[in-house]
């Protein structure tokens, strides 16, 4: 059994992907859902959980990389502490295994003809990984294969508010060629959009945070997956697996799911590809005119291009179809806060939006002079 967690691969894994994320798509008359004779492999970069939701690095970075230093030892120290009882809560569940036999189970489902090969190897002996590749294309094709799905799979607890996070790298190329016929990182947390969200990929924690340093974690940051004895954790973690997987079969060309639109819409916008954004969502509604998340990921994403009349329309039309949605009503309070500098129209929906469960937003209280 694999455990629950790791904060070492953490702090790795991390630090190369804080460089962002970069979407290329290619002949779709090639692609996996076209292909004869089509392989994937998957490389899990962890076998637990990453915890990395102590932002002291991120804090004292600024003061240079002394202090940068200083600062990821006292994250190590603050996220062991944390890691503990994450893997507590987590005794007996695989999370790794989920998410691979989940993978697995879709693209099989999508792409019956599909076969599994081993991930790259290493580079041993060899001049480069270049190299390395070549031989297996040329051994793959040897073999039938026609096309080639690398995957590659992190998910862990990210950000001082322990935001749980499912990501999938892939590559699919053409073989023996080793064309890329497209190449995207799909990135998914299940919690819900709100206006305040900062338009950034969620595992990149270590970066430098001017406009909002913080020492410590949020208190609710780690015992808000503890304290049911890891049932929530488990839930929320595979409700995000199912949509990162659901996106990648979407982004595949393989599948035309509501789930998948609606985190590749999530994704675009935190991209600022809004116009993308809202054909993802819009996908979303049409394949599930129910789907409350894609109608308020949809406001969310007017609003940060600019369209915030349009934004406030549609989430009051969510609250008035879906008083109990909460994200509508903290939305609504954050741009008459901010945008309308409506005072008593910000204060009536944050009340709303906290007696559902929102969280406390210092800008909006301080607006409807809380």
């Amino acid at each position: 059994m694999r455990r629950a967690l790791s904060l070492a691969a953490g702090l790795v894994i991390v630090g190369v992907i804080a460089g962002g994320c970069v979407t290329t798509k290619g002949d779709r008359a090639t692609s996996l859902k076209t292909s004869k004779a089509p392989a994937w492999s998957l490389k899990a970069n962890q076998d637990e959980m990453i915890v990395a939701v102590s932002p002291v690095r991120q804090s004292v970075q600024i003061l240079g990389s002394s202090a940068a230093i200083l600062g990821a030892g006292i994250d190590a120290i603050a996220n062991d502490r944390h890691r503990k009882a994450i893997r507590e809560a987590l005794t007996g569940y695989d999370a790794g295994k989920v998410f691979e036999e989940r993978i697995q189970k879709r693209l099989v489902e999508a792409t019956p003809n599909l076969k599994r090969v081993a991930p790259v190897g290493s580079t041993a002996g060899k001049q480069s990984l270049d190299e390395v590749q070549k031989e297996r294309y040329a051994k793959l094709a040897k073999g039938g294969a026609d096309t080639l799905l690398d995957v590659k799979m992190t998910y862990g607890l990210f950000g001082y508010e322990g935001l749980l996070v499912t990501k999938l790298e892939g590559t699919l190329k053409l073989v023996p060629e080793g064309r890329e016929l497209w190449g995207d990182t799909i990135v998914v947390s299940a919690e819900p959009i709100l206006a305040h969200d900062k338009l950034s990929d969620p595992t990149n924690t270590l970066g430098p945070n001017l406009s909002s340093p913080r020492l410590s974690a949020d208190d609710n940051a780690i015992s808000k997956w503890t304290g049911d004895g890891g049932k929530t954790v488990r839930a929320r973690f595979e409700a995000s697996v199912d949509g990162v997987v659901s996106a990648l079969l979407c982004d595949l060309g393989v599948a035309h799911e509501a789930s998948g639109e609606y985190y590749l819409g999530k994704m675009a916008m935190n991209r600022k590809r809004f116009e993308d954004a809202n054909v993802y969502f819009e996908n979303a509604l049409k394949l599930d005119p129910n789907y409350v998340d894609a109608e308020n990921g949809r406001a969310v994403n007017l609003a940060h291009n600019k369209q915030v009349d349009k934004a406030i329309e549609l989430a009051r039309g969510i609250t008035v179809a879906h008083p109990d949605y909460g994200p509508a009503w903290f939305n609504l309070a954050w741009w008459y806060a901010t945008d309308k500098k409506d005072a008593a129209q910000a204060k009536e929906c944050y009340e709303k939006a906290r007696a559902l469960g929102m969280p406390e937003e210092s800008r909006i209280e301080k607006a409807a002079g809380k």
